[in-house]
């Protein structure tokens, strides 16, 4: 399960090295700020709402210019108490120069020694050896230099061995100069994003590694090659900062309100995730918060922990039981010649079902965005419990759409998951589960939830404002979230009597994009390219489009430009940085990162609407 690494963790400890000044006249003159780097990861890693899962401070000392005894002192012959065990998890951040010699990677330190290497720089793969020796098994470490993949070579006969759960993070190529701040900026950029966007993440008390290297680098503007054994899955040096963790008194329907709202249905998929076996069915229009309650049931953990959470968007059945089983720790089914069949994993699900007593609760979402999302109904989630067994294991809590008005095909796949699978329904954007208040709460979390947001310190303005967005984006989480964050991003309070921005609530999601595109990109030519490339995304379905040799030639395809000018990896870089690339969400195939819009509800709007969000653009992008 995705929690247990975690819990079996005892200690947690957080190392900064980190050299600014040099008696060495050659890097003097080029003062680096690693104050501010240290500072970002501390408060990240450091911070009491982190509770349990927060990271203390170690060897303080080598965070300010350290000598080379002074680290192999505190990482190797440290006193017996201040030594790392097995059970701990370690952060270890490396910032200021670094340099190639002897084809490995050092890191520079301040002293000046004659004769060589020793007292002037030291050697990271040896300090990735001598961390090696404390045997601890959860370390993450980042490597904030020039020239930091290098490191790769001194891990080339060591990688295969490193324990299970090490993350290497090096910040710049092996023949590349690192910009200052650079790396730690975008970390920051990621983890605002993670707080203001959690719906867009996986849920539970720690990131992804995946998904922080994927939104980092989307950040930095360039790829970053993690090293190390842990490539995938949630690791416990990445705490998650919107993870709230369970309400103090888990039975009251008071504590399980948070600053979204919607009591009723967290109380109830609560209830679902708690009760008897059962199965139930979350049914909304686009952007009614379905994922979003889904991942916020899936973090809040306590004695309604969710077991397997599975994202089903461009996946098989096949890989979604593959997920589920691997949450669950249960062996999938061998098979010769080939990926199992349904039945074999249905088979293999039957004899774990019968040798547990104990229920397990299982989230599947976005059943409507799977690769076949009718043979995933029938094949697989409509046969893992019987319906008439009288020993039921499962709590199955699914997710999809079901769009209203004159778009009978998600409703019609709704129904029918609804019958087969015998399914309780909740429909999120009819009452009970539908109240104002509840969107107008999400806003104000919003405006509130920024300490750079105008609206950070006038709450009653943010009141009004979010009554208001509430008012008009009715059932739609998507568009009220969208509309706060713009407003959050202003210089300036708006007035909410002001006709000028309550205007763009009328036109939708589309008023929003564009209002957002157009503050982000105020030259219209910087929109065209930014508006082109979203548009090749959102033609890419499933789990999204890789990068590299496929979305600059879709962009290309689809572009009414000159000829002259070709889209490449400068200005899709140039988009990732932007703020405009919260626009987007990744995921990983076969090692290949794909990219895809972050809301399906907004394909509509940049494929069918691109000309209203460019406006004013030239035909050329000279």
């Amino acid at each position: 399960m995705t929690g247990v690494a975690d819990e079996a963790v005892l200690r947690r400890h957080f190392v900064a090295i980190a050299t600014a000044d040099y008696d060495d006249p050659r890097w003097q003159p080029q003062k680096l700020p690693v104050d501010d780097e240290v500072h970002v990861m501390r408060d990240w890693l450091c911070a009491r709402t982190l509770g349990r899962r927060r990271f203390t401070p170690l060897h303080p000392h080598l965070a300010d210019n350290p000598t080379l005894t002074e680290i192999s002192h505190a990482l190797r012959d440290s006193e017996p108490h201040a030594r790392w065990r097995e059970a701990d998890a370690a952060v270890v951040y490396i910032t200021g120069h670094g340099m190639v010699a002897d084809e490995a990677h050092w890191s520079v330190l301040r002293r000046t020694v004659k004769g060589g290497h020793a007292g002037t720089a030291q050697r990271t793969g040896q300090l990735i050896a001598w961390l090696a020796e404390s045997g601890i098994e959860h370390l993450l470490v980042i490597v904030d230099e020039c020239y930091a993949e290098k490191l790769s070579a001194d891990l080339v006969q060591r990688e295969n061995t490193l324990p299970p759960g090490w993350l290497i993070l090096p910040s710049a190529a092996r023949d590349e100069e690192a910009d200052s701040s650079a790396l730690t900026t975008a970390i920051s950029e990621f983890l605002k994003d993670v707080v203001a966007r959690p719906y867009a993440y996986k849920p539970g008390p720690l990131l992804h590694v995946e998904e922080f290297v994927l939104g980092v680098q989307s950040r930095l503007g360039r790829t970053l090659h993690p090293l190390g054994s842990q490539h995938y899955g949630p690791h416990p040096c990445l705490p998650h900062p919107a993870y709230t963790g369970a309400p103090e008194n888990e039975d009251d329907d008071e504590g399980q309100e948070d600053d979204f709202g919607r009591r009723a249905l967290m109380h109830r998929l609560i209830r679902a995730a708690t009760g008897p076996p059962q199965t139930l069915l979350v049914t909304g229009c686009a952007g009614s918060g379905k994922s979003a309650a889904l991942a916020r049931l899936t973090a809040h953990g306590g004695s309604h922990r969710v077991d397997a959470f599975v994202d089903a968007a461009g996946l098989s059945g096949t890989e979604v039981m593959a997920r589920i089983f691997a949450a669950l720790a249960v062996p999938s089914p061998g098979r010769r010649g080939g990926p199992p069949s349904p039945q074999e994993w249905l088979d293999a699900w039957a004899n774990w079902r019968d040798s547990t007593s104990e229920p397990v609760t299982v989230v599947v979402d976005a059943l409507d965005e799977a690769a076949d999302p009718d043979r995933l109904l029938q094949d697989l989630l409509g046969r893992l419990e019987p319906p008439h067994t009288g020993h039921r294991r499962l709590r199955l809590i699914v997710g999809t759409r079901s769009p209203g008005g004159a778009t009978p095909v998600g409703r019609a796949l709704a129904d029918r998951a609804e019958a087969l699978l015998h399914a309780e329904r909740v429909r999120l954007d009819e009452p009970p589960y539908f109240r104002r208040d509840d969107v107008a709460a999400c806003v104000r979390a919003i405006l509130l939830g920024d300490q750079n947001s105008p609206y950070a310190e006038q709450q009653p303005l943010a009141d009004q404002v979010a009554r208001a967005v509430a008012e008009a984006a009715g059932p739609s989480y998507l568009m009220a979230s969208a509309v706060a964050g713009n407003l959050a991003a202003r210089h300036l309070a708006v007035d909410p009597l002001d006709r000028t921005w309550r205007a763009v609530l009328t036109e939708d999601l589309m008023g929003v994009v564009r209002d957002d595109l157009r503050r982000i990109f105020p030259d219209s030519g910087d929109r065209l390219v930014a508006v082109e490339l979203l548009r090749a995304v959102a033609y890419a379905y499933g789990r999204g489009m890789p990068w590299r040799g496929i979305w600059p030639v879709v962009a290309n395809a689809l572009s009414p430009g000159s000829p002259s000018r070709l889209y490449g990896d400068e200005e899709i870089a140039w988009l990732l940085a932007s703020r405009a690339g919260a626009y987007l969400t990744t995921d990983q195939e076969d090692g290949v990162t794909l990219y895809r819009l972050f809301h399906d509800a907004l394909r509509e709007v940049i494929t069918e609407h691109w000309r209203e969000l460019v406006g004013e653009a030239p035909d050329r992008r000279d």
